[in-house]
């Protein structure tokens, strides 16, 4: 930071030459894209994945370290950062979570193992990062968290009304670990995050769903990879040394858009 008087060096702060980031969630198109993005500001990753092939794909292609674990295991992710000690030492820094996959249903559907399931593959291991994790950053006095929430977190959709509940519980917590770690230099922030066509498995661009949310967002388009992965990169850098306990939304504007018919007459 820059004294009183004196030009700072804003580009520079953006650069996270040395810091050891681990990244949850690597085998859909935004934990790669967030992998991709902290390598080229100069962090070393390490790349987590349930699926390990995907792990290692993504780390060949950013140059960092792979793991295969299921991180709502609370014995696996500990082990994870293990591992990230062992890699890091005292650069380990930032910690991005992008873990969480939606099960559409209608809530009088839904079962007790399916709500279950849905909130562990939430909620049970963000819950295990402020245990076994974060305050591995807090002992070194510095670092920054990323959960990657959801507009459905937000907005009520169909059939995503347990894994809303879950999101919104994850964005709560961000805040909590914002007031909790802030003083022992962590910072924890949220982004609350719309529809973004993932890399493999995403309906054609030209499916009917998609069109129609096309049409909803503002800027007319859905979300891609990098554009979480730039947002992420901006709270895990010095550029955000100021912002806890955020919850930013990346949406492309839908989320401030009213479902409600106009009701305002034309001037005449």
């Amino acid at each position: 930071m820059a004294s009183p008087g004196e030009v700072d060096d804003y580009v520079g702060r953006l650069r996270l030459d040395g810091r050891g980031v681990v990244v949850l969630g690597t085998g859909q198109g935004i934990g790669g894209a967030v992998c991709e993005a902290v390598a080229q500001a100069g962090g070393r990753v390490l790349c987590v994945d349930r699926d390990g092939a995907q792990a290692e794909a993504t780390a060949a292609r950013c140059g960092g370290e792979a793991m295969a674990a299921d991180v709502t295991d609370r014995a696996q992710l500990g082990s994870v950062f293990d591992r990230a000690e062992e890699l890091f030492g005292d650069d380990l820094y930032g910690i991005v979570d992008v873990v969480g996959v939606s099960m559409p249903e209608l809530l009088a559907d839904g079962t007790e193992e399916s709500m279950q399931r849905q909130f562990d593959l939430v909620l049970r291991h963000p819950v295990f990062l402020t245990q076994v994790a974060i305050p591995r950053l807090a002992r070194r006095g510095r670092g920054s968290v990323v959960f990657v929430g959801s507009l459905a977190g937000v907005a009520n959709t169909r059939r995503l009304g347990l894994y809303g509940t879950a999101k919104a519980a994850v964005h709560h917590l961000a805040t909590a670990c914002a007031q909790e770690f802030g003083p022992q230099g962590v910072r924890t922030n949220a982004i609350v995050v719309g529809r973004v066509l993932q890399s493999g498995g995403d309906p054609n661009p030209d499916d009917e769903a998609v069109r129609a949310v096309e049409r909803a967002v503002p800027q007319g388009r859905c979300g891609v990879p990098g554009d979480i992965a730039s947002v992420v990169l901006f709270l895990l850098s010095d550029l955000a040394g100021y912002v806890n306990g955020a919850r930013i939304p990346v949406d492309g504007g839908i989320g401030v858009v009213s479902p409600l018919p106009s009701t305002q007459r034309a001037n005449r």
